[in-house]
């Protein structure tokens, strides 16, 4: 059995298409999108439960549209990422509370450079036991 933080972060990782803990990479198929989850904190909740606030960073790698200008292609991938982070459920089935979308940095390419990269976090917020990390 997995625990919530792992059963939370692998659907949010399915609903977006992306791997985890991989970097992005040119080499491979684009586009891309890759999901780390490095960082939470807890709030002790009565009731013995503690409310959790997750961040999940999202990096997206595209090849570049040389017929539209990088930030409206910047612009476009960010747009169609929330979309499909925030379009849907914003409970994952009932796994979390909520998602939400706290910031995007937009990397303009260097000239010649042939990839647009997007890096984006969210915040997923979830309740867990504070005995067990595997019950909610």
């Amino acid at each position: 059995m997995d625990s919530i933080r792992e059963q939370i972060v692998q659907a949010f990782a399915t609903r977006l298409g992306a791997e985890r803990g991989e970097q992005l990479d040119s080499e491979k198929d684009l586009p891309a999108r890759v999901l780390w989850d490095p960082t939470e904190t807890a709030e002790k909740l009565k009731y013995r439960k503690y409310e959790v606030t997750l961040t999940v960073n999202v990096g997206e790698m595209a090849s570049r549209n040389f017929d539209i200008n990088p930030s409206v292609q910047g612009n476009q991938m960010l747009a169609a990422l929330l979309d499909d982070a925030l379009g849907e459920d914003h409970t994952l089935g009932g796994l979390c509370k909520d998602i939400s979308y706290t910031d995007s940095v937009l990397d303009s390419p260097d000239p010649g450079q042939n990839e647009m990269i997007i890096l984006v976090t969210f915040q997923i917020t979830y309740q867990t036991s504070n005995t067990s990390p595997y019950q909610q």
